[in-house]
């Protein structure tokens, strides 16, 4: 094929140019139109609703709170009903045991524990959750746990004595017994708050087998939640820290959570 010379070119395309009216002055008739809303590096804003470069929307205003002056809020303290154990949380009383789903709700005006005098708001709870734990087979063996909200700090921690008090009067609580025995309180390192437990045992009358009535609790700021496990047998034999309410106590620390 025949090559041009490149002189030739260019007057060609400047006849055109002239042909169709283009000046110096006129709008580029080949280029797309500038969107005002587009992102460009400097000078434009971009619609908060508009997908970014990368091809995801921007953040509206309901995805990613924050506080006035920019900073993420924090999340809110979770709920009462939130911070109660889930029923494959609560540890069995073997290795083959697995609790069954009893009932979630207010507590009601009985005293939680073998050893209580009182409800928990009789001693300054504003509010109080509760839940039940089944078991899996045909006995009256039983799980519990309460998560009481106080005013304040001071409060709660007034609160927490008179449950000690409780458990160093639970001798005389229970009734209709023989060979009661009170176990020492015993501390549990937790990821939050401050936990203990400690065991009561009796063997009713008739009866050959014994009662054993775990009894546990977290205070973590304004909150407290007690909690039991109720059962029978010949014994109550775990190794140090291995006991099933040592295991709740620890699973219902880390889900107490602390209000703001």
């Amino acid at each position: 094929m025949r090559a041009f010379p490149r002189s030739a070119m260019l007057l060609a395309a400047c006849s055109l140019a002239l042909v169709a009216g283009c000046g110096p002055d006129d709008e580029p008739t080949g280029g797309a139109v500038q969107d005002p809303t587009a992102t460009a590096s400097t000078g434009t804003t971009v619609d908060p609703g508009d997908p970014g470069e990368d091809g995801t929307a921007e953040p509206t205003p309901g995805d990613s709170p924050s506080t006035p002056g920019g900073t993420p809020a924090t999340a809110a303290p979770a709920s009462l009903a939130d911070s109660l154990l889930a029923t494959g949380q609560v540890p069995g009383l073997n290795a083959s045991w697995k609790w069954q789903d009893g009932e979630t709700g207010p507590a009601g005006t009985d005293p939680f524990g073998v050893c209580a005098k009182a409800d928990l708001a009789s001693i300054g709870a504003t509010e109080v959750v509760d839940r039940s734990f089944f078991p899996p087979v045909d006995t009256d063996d039983h799980a519990g746990q309460q998560v009481a909200e106080f005013p304040d700090t001071a409060t709660a921690a007034r609160a927490a004595k008179v449950l000690a008090s409780w458990h160093d009067q639970c001798r005389s609580r229970v009734t209709g017994a023989t060979g009661v025995k009170v176990g020492p309180v015993t501390s549990v390192p937790t990821s939050a708050g401050r936990g203990s437990w400690y065991l009561v045992s009796w063997t009713p009358k008739g009866a050959e087998e014994g009662r054993y009535h775990a009894f546990g609790t977290v205070v973590d700021g304004k909150r407290i939640t007690v909690l039991s496990i109720d059962n029978g047998g010949q014994d109550h034999n775990y190794a140090p820290g291995k006991e099933p309410m040592t295991g709740m106590v620890r699973a219902a620390a880390a889900k107490l959570g602390r209000p703001a």
